[in-house]
């Protein structure tokens, strides 16, 4: 079974975009994570324990989530064959 690799890259991007902006939000406004955060806002820029930096973890997270997992699809459907 092939798998549409655009369609499992956008599914997994909707997924790392929730985890990064309700991991964002919940360091802005109760603290909690809030310095693995900023550090890993050392490797996304812009995100940060802030709603402008959840928000910017979200389009982050959307990126990195459909390239790695569209990538993944991809060769796992040249694999198959």
């Amino acid at each position: 079974m092939k798998l549409d690799a655009g369609k499992f890259g956008i599914a997994f991007g909707i997924v790392y975009a929730v985890v990064f902006f309700v991991w964002g939000v919940l360091a802005a406004l109760f603290g909690w994570g809030g310095a693995m955060a900023e550090m890993i806002g050392g490797f996304y820029l812009g995100f940060g324990p802030t709603l402008g930096g959840a928000l910017m973890g979200a389009l982050w997270g959307f990126a990195v989530g459909f390239g790695f997992f569209a990538l993944a699809a991809s060769i796992y459907n040249r694999l198959v064959g």
